[in-house]
Parts: C-alpha cells; structure tokens; sequence
C-alpha cells in the first residue's frame, strides 16, 4: 500500500477529506453508496446502536462471539479499525436508508481481505450486499493496484456462499475451525486447509483476482 493512499485512508478516517463510493449494478447503475465510518461516527449514538444491534442478531456469523454493546463498539472502532493503517469499514446506504456494513483490512501492496459485510436492515434492491461487495473489492483493485483479495465465510452459511459465489469469488478452501472459550467468549481460531475441525465447524478461504471481477 503506497504512502499516498494510506495518508489518504487516515484522512478519511479522521473526517478531514469525503469519500463516498457508488454501489453499482451490472448495468452500471448506482443502487447505493458505500460511506466510511469515521472519527465523528463516535459520538453518533443511533450509528453506534445499530452497529450493536446487528451484531448481536448475527452473532453466529462472526468469528468472536460476544454480546456487544454501543460502548464495545465505539471502542472496537475507536482502538482496532481506525488505528490500523489498512484498514476501513463503510456504511451501505440505498438512497438514505441504512442498510448494512462492509469493509476491508490488511491492506498490502499484495492483498487484503474484504471483512464484515453483513446486511443489517431489509433494502428494495435484494442484491445490494452482494453489489456492495463488488464495488468495494472494484474500488481497491482501481485505487490499490494489488493483485488478489482475500475472504472468509462460514461453510454453515448457505445464504453468505450464494451470495459470495455471485461476488465473483473462486479457490474455495475449506479451513477448520476450532473453539475456545473465554469467560463466557467463544473466539473461532482458523486450522489449516484439509485439518479437521474438533468442532464439525468449517469455513471457507475465497480469492478472488481483478480478472475475476465481472
């Protein structure tokens, strides 16, 4: 990741430049806007709460399972996203209805992985997640020049396979997953592909290539 672009990400995350990218169809016609969290999200409490409550309803879907509160979360982004150079998470927004979230992280002059995209409240368009992620992952190939991305879903999830298969994803490995529990916490640690899962719990690793990207 060049210098230029990762003072550029600062810049967005501390509020000082704008940055609102457009959620496309395959006809090229904007259904929706993807809008990065920032520094003054912190103090939007009804953002904070919605984030909360998506979370705690998709529990499930994440690799560390807690309850969370708006306080965890303003922390979360507080001391993990926005300190983190390659890192961002947006807001997908069709017209001004706030729909879902989607972000990237470890992002490398090589790669980075798509991470936390999650529909949160129900939208006109039924696609607009999976459109969201393609106008992501187009934005980072555009902007960053890297060569492949990478992403992970549950292999429970028959409704985040479709819809990642529909992304445009491909070398599908399968990684066991394996719990551990911590003052009533469970955390899922990522085995190696072709292991087993002590748990019967698998997730699969996606990449995909500019090339891929339709």
């Amino acid at each position: 990741m060049s210098n230029n672009l990762q003072q550029f990400i600062a810049k967005v995350i501390s509020g000082e430049e704008a940055l609102q990218i457009n959620i496309v169809d395959d006809a090229g016609v904007a259904i929706g806007t993807l809008r990065p969290l920032n520094v003054n999200h912190l103090s939007q409490l009804d953002v904070l709460s919605t984030l909360t409550d998506w979370r705690n309803k998709n529990m499930g879907m994440f690799l560390t399972q807690f309850h969370a509160t708006a306080e965890r979360t303003k922390n979360w982004l507080e001391n993990v996203v926005f300190r983190a150079s390659g890192q961002m998470m947006f807001l997908i927004y069709e017209d001004e209805n706030l729909i879902g979230q989607v972000g990237f992280k470890d992002l490398t002059f090589q790669d980075g992985i798509v991470d936390g995209g999650m529909r949160g409240n129900p939208s006109l368009n039924p696609k607009i997640l999976m459109y969201a992620h393609k106008s992501l992952i187009r934005w980072l190939f555009d902007q960053v020049k890297i060569e492949r991305l990478y992403g992970w879903v549950f292999a429970d999830n028959p409704g985040g396979i479709m819809m990642n298969k529909q992304v445009g994803w491909c070398d599908w490995e399968k990684h066991p997953l394996i719990s551990k529990e911590t003052n009533g916490e469970v955390a899922w640690a990522i085995g190696n592909n072709g292991e087993t899962s002590p748990d019967g719990k698998y997730c699969y690793r996606l990449t995909i290539y500019k090339e891929r990207l339709l």
